[in-house]
């Protein structure tokens, strides 16, 4: 069961690596993934390097919680998904954004996901 798990984070690990490597090669596709226009100026500028490196955080905290068995770089992870999931809906609620059930879902599973690993497969801190 350990491996298995191990086996699932990891490549939740590298599909968020991906991302946000897709977010420094490709942002057009990136952001389109994502149901957003790629902008202009400095806005593309703040797109781009906020997007690739909150994925790319994101991949490699839960790489270093997997080669490490330290369960402290699984709470990162778990924090920003949580907040970015919770940001979406206050973006609903008080912004007229169109509510992304789907990415909220997503977001919401692999971070109870993270969660529950973690106290599966690291060694006590």
């Amino acid at each position: 069961m350990k491996i298995t798990l191990q086996i699932l984070i990891g490549l939740v690990g590298v599909l968020f690596l991906f991302t946000g490597i897709r977010w420094l090669l490709d942002p057009g596709t990136a952001a389109q993934s994502l149901g957003m226009p790629l902008l202009d100026g400095i806005g593309r500028s703040t797109q781009i390097g906020d997007l690739a490196s909150f994925f790319l955080s994101l991949g490699f905290m839960i790489f270093a919680g997997l080669i490490t068995g330290r369960r402290v770089w699984f709470y990162p992870p778990v924090m920003l998904l949580g907040l970015a999931a919770l940001s979406r809906v206050v973006a609903w609620l008080v912004h007229d954004a169109a509510l992304a059930m789907q990415l909220i879902v997503s977001e919401l599973v692999i971070a109870t996901l993270l969660f529950f690993v973690s106290a599966r497969i690291s060694q006590s801190e």
